[in-house]
Protein backbone atom coordinates (compact mmCIF):
# COMPACT_ATOMS: atom_id res chain seq x y z
CA UNK A 1 0.00 0.00 0.00
CA UNK A 2 0.80 3.48 -0.89
CA UNK A 3 0.03 6.10 1.76
CA UNK A 4 -1.11 9.68 -0.16
CA UNK A 5 -1.26 12.56 2.74
CA UNK A 6 -3.31 15.41 1.16
CA UNK A 7 -3.20 18.19 3.65
CA UNK A 8 -5.59 20.53 1.58
CA UNK A 9 -8.46 18.23 1.03
CA UNK A 10 -11.34 19.86 -0.97
CA UNK A 11 -13.94 19.24 -3.28
CA UNK A 12 -12.48 19.94 -6.94
CA UNK A 13 -15.61 21.22 -9.14
CA UNK A 14 -14.20 21.56 -12.79
CA UNK A 15 -16.97 23.41 -15.17
CA UNK A 16 -15.95 23.03 -19.03
CA UNK A 17 -17.20 26.58 -20.66
CA UNK A 18 -16.77 26.70 -24.27
CA UNK A 19 -15.69 30.74 -25.09
CA UNK A 20 -15.72 31.64 -21.24
CA UNK A 21 -16.23 35.52 -21.00
CA UNK A 22 -16.32 37.37 -18.20
CA UNK A 23 -19.59 39.41 -16.66
CA UNK A 24 -21.44 37.03 -17.92
CA UNK A 25 -24.06 34.33 -17.32
CA UNK A 26 -22.82 30.89 -19.26
CA UNK A 27 -23.69 27.37 -19.21
CA UNK A 28 -21.15 24.95 -18.75
CA UNK A 29 -21.49 21.94 -21.08
CA UNK A 30 -19.31 19.69 -18.55
CA UNK A 31 -19.39 19.58 -14.71
CA UNK A 32 -17.14 17.29 -13.03
CA UNK A 33 -16.91 16.88 -9.00
CA UNK A 34 -14.23 14.75 -7.89
CA UNK A 35 -12.44 14.64 -4.10
CA UNK A 36 -9.55 16.89 -4.24
CA UNK A 37 -6.02 17.95 -3.47
CA UNK A 38 -3.20 17.21 -4.71
CA UNK A 39 -2.98 13.76 -2.69
CA UNK A 40 -6.36 11.97 -3.81
CA UNK A 41 -5.26 13.04 -7.12
CA UNK A 42 -1.81 10.91 -6.55
CA UNK A 43 -4.35 8.09 -5.21
CA UNK A 44 -6.81 8.25 -7.78
CA UNK A 45 -3.73 7.50 -10.54
CA UNK A 46 -1.97 4.83 -8.47
CA UNK A 47 -5.00 3.32 -8.46
CA UNK A 48 -5.32 3.68 -12.17
CA UNK A 49 -2.24 2.02 -12.22
CA UNK A 50 -3.04 -0.85 -9.77
CA UNK A 51 -2.09 0.62 -6.48
CA UNK A 52 -3.82 -0.12 -3.31
CA UNK A 53 -3.60 4.03 -2.38
CA UNK A 54 -4.61 5.28 1.43
CA UNK A 55 -5.46 8.55 1.78
CA UNK A 56 -4.83 10.49 4.50
CA UNK A 57 -5.43 14.50 6.15
CA UNK A 58 -7.88 16.69 7.74
CA UNK A 59 -11.53 16.94 6.85
CA UNK A 60 -14.72 18.42 7.83
CA UNK A 61 -18.40 18.85 7.14
CA UNK A 62 -20.70 17.95 4.29
CA UNK A 63 -17.96 18.67 1.92
CA UNK A 64 -15.30 16.10 3.74
CA UNK A 65 -18.32 13.22 4.13
CA UNK A 66 -18.45 14.34 0.18
CA UNK A 67 -14.88 13.88 0.03
CA UNK A 68 -14.83 10.46 2.00
CA UNK A 69 -17.57 8.66 0.43
CA UNK A 70 -16.44 9.76 -3.45
CA UNK A 71 -12.78 8.01 -2.75
CA UNK A 72 -15.00 4.89 -0.95
CA UNK A 73 -16.72 4.63 -3.85
CA UNK A 74 -14.08 4.84 -6.21
CA UNK A 75 -11.96 1.64 -4.07
CA UNK A 76 -9.63 4.15 -2.72
CA UNK A 77 -9.27 3.71 1.21
CA UNK A 78 -8.91 6.71 3.58
CA UNK A 79 -7.66 7.15 7.13
CA UNK A 80 -8.84 11.47 7.39
CA UNK A 81 -8.12 12.96 10.82
CA UNK A 82 -12.22 15.05 11.06
CA UNK A 83 -12.51 18.43 12.24
CA UNK A 84 -15.51 20.38 13.17
CA UNK A 85 -14.61 23.04 10.17
CA UNK A 86 -15.94 22.57 6.58
CA UNK A 87 -13.52 21.08 4.16
CA UNK A 88 -13.05 23.32 1.22
CA UNK A 89 -13.98 23.94 -2.52
CA UNK A 90 -12.15 24.75 -5.36
CA UNK A 91 -13.58 25.99 -8.88
CA UNK A 92 -11.69 24.99 -12.00
CA UNK A 93 -13.21 26.94 -15.20
CA UNK A 94 -11.81 25.24 -18.64
CA UNK A 95 -12.20 26.69 -21.89
CA UNK A 96 -11.58 24.57 -24.40
CA UNK A 97 -12.31 26.76 -27.69
CA UNK A 98 -9.51 29.47 -26.24
CA UNK A 99 -7.11 26.98 -24.26
CA UNK A 100 -7.39 28.29 -20.91
CA UNK A 101 -7.56 27.66 -17.42
CA UNK A 102 -8.71 29.79 -14.86
CA UNK A 103 -9.05 28.57 -10.89
CA UNK A 104 -10.36 29.80 -7.57
CA UNK A 105 -8.73 27.99 -4.65
CA UNK A 106 -10.27 28.73 -1.00
CA UNK A 107 -7.94 28.79 1.39
CA UNK A 108 -9.45 26.73 4.19
CA UNK A 109 -10.07 27.43 7.86
CA UNK A 110 -6.85 26.67 10.30
CA UNK A 111 -6.36 23.09 11.54
CA UNK A 112 -6.64 23.20 14.92
CA UNK A 113 -3.40 22.41 17.29
CA UNK A 114 -4.58 19.23 18.63
CA UNK A 115 -6.11 17.98 15.08
CA UNK A 116 -2.38 18.50 13.41
CA UNK A 117 -1.33 16.51 17.07
CA UNK A 118 -3.90 13.73 16.15
CA UNK A 119 -2.42 13.43 12.71
CA UNK A 120 0.97 13.17 13.85
CA UNK A 121 0.53 10.17 16.33
CA UNK A 122 -2.07 8.68 13.77
CA UNK A 123 0.89 8.68 11.64
CA UNK A 124 3.79 7.65 13.65
CA UNK A 125 1.82 4.05 14.62
CA UNK A 126 0.80 3.31 11.16
CA UNK A 127 3.49 4.52 8.23
CA UNK A 128 5.47 1.09 8.80
CA UNK A 129 2.27 -0.85 7.12
CA UNK A 130 3.13 1.51 3.77
CA UNK A 131 5.75 0.79 1.22
CA UNK A 132 5.86 4.60 0.32
CA UNK A 133 3.96 8.01 1.42
CA UNK A 134 3.27 11.08 -0.70
CA UNK A 135 3.66 14.32 0.63
CA UNK A 136 1.08 16.28 -1.82
CA UNK A 137 0.53 20.08 -2.19
CA UNK A 138 0.17 23.45 0.29
CA UNK A 139 -0.07 23.28 4.03
CA UNK A 140 -3.38 24.64 5.52
CA UNK A 141 -3.40 27.23 7.78
CA UNK A 142 -2.71 26.41 11.25
CA UNK A 143 0.10 23.33 10.44
CA UNK A 144 2.89 24.20 10.88
CA UNK A 145 5.57 25.24 7.65
CA UNK A 146 7.95 22.23 8.47
CA UNK A 147 5.06 19.52 8.84
CA UNK A 148 6.67 18.05 5.64
CA UNK A 149 10.04 17.67 7.02
CA UNK A 150 8.98 16.01 10.45
CA UNK A 151 6.69 13.37 8.98
CA UNK A 152 9.88 12.56 6.29
CA UNK A 153 12.03 12.09 9.28
CA UNK A 154 9.34 9.75 10.95
CA UNK A 155 9.12 7.39 7.11
CA UNK A 156 12.40 7.17 6.70
CA UNK A 157 13.12 6.34 10.88
CA UNK A 158 10.45 3.54 9.45
CA UNK A 159 12.62 2.78 6.25
CA UNK A 160 9.38 3.82 4.34
CA UNK A 161 10.33 5.43 0.96
CA UNK A 162 8.97 9.48 0.80
CA UNK A 163 7.87 11.77 -2.25
CA UNK A 164 7.97 14.83 -1.66
CA UNK A 165 5.53 17.52 -3.95
CA UNK A 166 4.86 21.06 -2.24
CA UNK A 167 6.19 24.36 -2.92
CA UNK A 168 7.52 27.44 -1.29
CA UNK A 169 8.58 26.93 2.33
CA UNK A 170 7.07 24.02 2.48
CA UNK A 171 9.36 22.28 0.04
CA UNK A 172 12.08 24.58 1.41
CA UNK A 173 11.29 23.03 4.90
CA UNK A 174 10.56 19.86 3.62
CA UNK A 175 13.85 18.85 2.09
CA UNK A 176 15.66 19.08 5.17
CA UNK A 177 13.71 15.75 5.97
CA UNK A 178 15.64 14.12 3.11
CA UNK A 179 12.70 12.39 1.27
CA UNK A 180 13.56 10.04 -1.25
CA UNK A 181 12.03 12.28 -4.04
CA UNK A 182 10.99 15.86 -4.55
CA UNK A 183 9.12 16.51 -7.92
CA UNK A 184 8.71 20.43 -8.50
CA UNK A 185 8.07 22.14 -11.34
CA UNK A 186 10.35 24.42 -13.44
CA UNK A 187 9.22 27.56 -11.28
CA UNK A 188 8.86 25.80 -7.71
CA UNK A 189 12.11 24.24 -8.71
CA UNK A 190 14.20 27.68 -9.57
CA UNK A 191 12.13 29.10 -6.75
CA UNK A 192 14.04 26.03 -4.46
CA UNK A 193 17.55 27.13 -6.02
CA UNK A 194 17.45 30.49 -5.87
CA UNK A 195 19.08 30.65 -8.74
CA UNK A 196 18.09 32.09 -12.50
CA UNK A 197 17.64 28.63 -14.70
CA UNK A 198 16.74 29.42 -18.21
CA UNK A 199 17.44 26.22 -19.99
CA UNK A 200 17.72 22.36 -19.91
CA UNK A 201 21.49 22.51 -18.95
CA UNK A 202 20.86 24.83 -16.11
CA UNK A 203 18.12 23.11 -14.54
CA UNK A 204 20.33 20.00 -15.07
CA UNK A 205 23.30 21.05 -13.42
CA UNK A 206 21.39 22.84 -10.62
CA UNK A 207 18.60 19.42 -10.12
CA UNK A 208 21.96 16.75 -9.78
CA UNK A 209 23.58 19.47 -7.20
CA UNK A 210 20.35 19.21 -5.18
CA UNK A 211 20.58 15.25 -5.67
CA UNK A 212 23.57 15.04 -4.49
CA UNK A 213 23.34 17.90 -1.44
CA UNK A 214 19.70 15.92 0.15
CA UNK A 215 20.81 12.54 -0.83
CA UNK A 216 17.80 12.95 -3.10
CA UNK A 217 16.03 12.22 -6.28
CA UNK A 218 15.09 15.47 -8.06
CA UNK A 219 12.13 15.27 -10.58
CA UNK A 220 11.30 18.39 -12.31
CA UNK A 221 7.95 18.53 -14.36
CA UNK A 222 8.69 20.41 -17.44
CA UNK A 223 4.77 20.61 -18.71
CA UNK A 224 4.65 19.22 -22.63
CA UNK A 225 8.19 18.91 -22.58
CA UNK A 226 8.16 16.22 -19.88
CA UNK A 227 10.32 16.07 -17.13
CA UNK A 228 13.97 16.41 -16.11
CA UNK A 229 15.64 13.82 -13.58
CA UNK A 230 18.72 13.76 -11.51
CA UNK A 231 20.28 11.47 -8.79
CA UNK A 232 23.58 11.40 -7.72
CA UNK A 233 24.46 9.60 -10.56
CA UNK A 234 22.39 10.37 -14.08
CA UNK A 235 20.26 12.70 -15.30
CA UNK A 236 17.69 12.40 -17.95
CA UNK A 237 15.77 14.25 -20.18
CA UNK A 238 11.85 12.22 -20.55
CA UNK A 239 9.77 13.44 -22.76
CA UNK A 240 6.22 12.48 -24.05
CA UNK A 241 4.69 12.32 -27.71
CA UNK A 242 3.45 15.26 -29.32
CA UNK A 243 -0.14 14.75 -28.97
CA UNK A 244 -3.83 17.02 -28.56
CA UNK A 245 -4.24 18.05 -24.91
CA UNK A 246 -7.91 18.62 -23.29
CA UNK A 247 -6.57 19.55 -19.64
CA UNK A 248 -3.04 19.34 -17.47
CA UNK A 249 -5.38 19.31 -14.45
CA UNK A 250 -3.97 16.82 -12.17
CA UNK A 251 -0.96 15.90 -14.70
CA UNK A 252 1.84 16.69 -11.99
CA UNK A 253 0.34 14.62 -9.30
CA UNK A 254 -0.41 11.75 -12.07
CA UNK A 255 3.39 12.09 -12.72
CA UNK A 256 4.22 11.79 -9.00
CA UNK A 257 2.00 8.48 -8.90
CA UNK A 258 3.72 6.91 -11.95
CA UNK A 259 7.42 7.32 -10.30
CA UNK A 260 6.02 6.41 -6.81
CA UNK A 261 4.99 3.23 -8.90
CA UNK A 262 8.15 2.72 -10.67
CA UNK A 263 10.72 3.18 -7.48
CA UNK A 264 8.25 0.94 -5.15
CA UNK A 265 8.31 -1.99 -7.83
CA UNK A 266 12.06 -1.85 -8.22
CA UNK A 267 12.37 -0.27 -11.66
CA UNK A 268 15.82 1.52 -12.87
CA UNK A 269 15.97 5.18 -12.60
CA UNK A 270 15.15 5.94 -16.15
CA UNK A 271 12.33 3.51 -16.28
CA UNK A 272 10.38 4.62 -12.88
CA UNK A 273 10.83 8.66 -14.64
CA UNK A 274 9.43 7.48 -17.50
CA UNK A 275 6.39 5.99 -16.00
CA UNK A 276 5.71 9.33 -14.00
CA UNK A 277 5.95 10.88 -17.67
CA UNK A 278 3.56 8.58 -19.50
CA UNK A 279 1.38 8.77 -16.15
CA UNK A 280 1.27 12.71 -16.40
CA UNK A 281 0.81 12.80 -20.41
CA UNK A 282 -2.42 10.16 -20.23
CA UNK A 283 -4.04 12.09 -17.67
CA UNK A 284 -3.86 15.33 -20.09
CA UNK A 285 -5.99 13.64 -22.81
CA UNK A 286 -8.62 13.34 -20.26
CA UNK A 287 -10.68 16.02 -18.38
CA UNK A 288 -10.47 15.27 -14.20
CA UNK A 289 -7.54 14.64 -12.40
CA UNK A 290 -5.58 11.06 -12.32
CA UNK A 291 -8.77 9.92 -14.19
CA UNK A 292 -6.85 8.21 -17.24
CA UNK A 293 -7.47 5.40 -18.65
CA UNK A 294 -4.60 2.32 -18.65
CA UNK A 295 -5.12 2.25 -22.14
CA UNK A 296 -4.27 5.34 -22.55
CA UNK A 297 -1.10 4.69 -20.52
CA UNK A 298 -0.26 2.53 -22.23
CA UNK A 299 0.00 3.88 -25.54
CA UNK A 300 2.15 7.21 -24.23
CA UNK A 301 4.37 4.67 -22.58
CA UNK A 302 5.53 3.03 -25.09
CA UNK A 303 6.42 6.80 -27.06
CA UNK A 304 8.04 8.47 -24.03
CA UNK A 305 11.67 9.18 -25.36
CA UNK A 306 14.68 9.37 -23.39
CA UNK A 307 17.98 11.67 -22.90
CA UNK A 308 20.80 11.01 -20.62
CA UNK A 309 22.32 14.71 -20.36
Amino acid sequence: MILCVNPNAAIDKTVVVPAFRLNEIQRPEQVLMFPGGKGCNVARALNRLGESPVVAGWIGGYAGQFIEDRLQAEGIQIDFVHTAFESRTCLSILDPQNNTLTELYEKGDPVPIEKVEEFKQRFAATVQRYAAVTFSGSLPPGVPLDFYSQMIAVAREANVLTILDSSGEALRLGIQGQPAAIKPNEKEFSDLSGKQLNTIADFAHAAQEFAERYQTIVVISLGADGALAANRHEVWHVRPPQLTIKSAVGSGDSMVAGVTYGLTHGFAFEEAIKYGVAAGTANALTVGAGVFSVDDFQVVLAQVSTVRL
